[in-house]
């Protein structure tokens, strides 16, 4: 004859219950986090990208008819999708802009000989 041990019953149950509980919705939510944040993430960059891109194409045509880049975003009159992009430098032979996005603390900087850095450039 074998004996297994008593189910706990009553309070203990309960305490095992929530215990559980409280375990499955910590790992739910540590699971869910990182995605959620890796979401926000790749939006803002991709945000920060487009915005940027639109800085180089305006800089371009702005180089054609003056000579010069632009050290003005007003100049350019770029639309952007946030407040915080800038010209960081500008001349004769090239420019940096870079944009950075508040809410996730990203941000992303390109300078005229194409390249795209976490960096400041100039």
């Amino acid at each position: 004859m074998s004996r297994t041990a008593p189910t706990p019953q009553g309070p203990r149950r309960a305490v095992v219950v929530a215990v559980g509980g409280v375990t499955a919705l910590g790992l739910a939510v540590a699971v869910a986090l990182p995605i959620v944040v890796d979401g926000r993430r790749s939006s803002a960059a991709q945000d920060l990208h487009a915005d940027l891109q639109r800085v180089a194409t305006a800089q371009a045509a702005w180089k054609d008819e003056h000579g010069t880049y632009s050290t003005s975003l007003h100049d350019l009159a770029v639309p952007t999708a946030r407040t915080d992009v800038a010209i960081v430098s500008a001349g004769a032979d090239a420019f940096c802009a870079g944009a950075y996005d508040e809410s996730t603390r990203t941000a992303l900087f390109y300078s005229s000989d194409d390249s795209w850095s976490t960096h400041p450039c100039g």
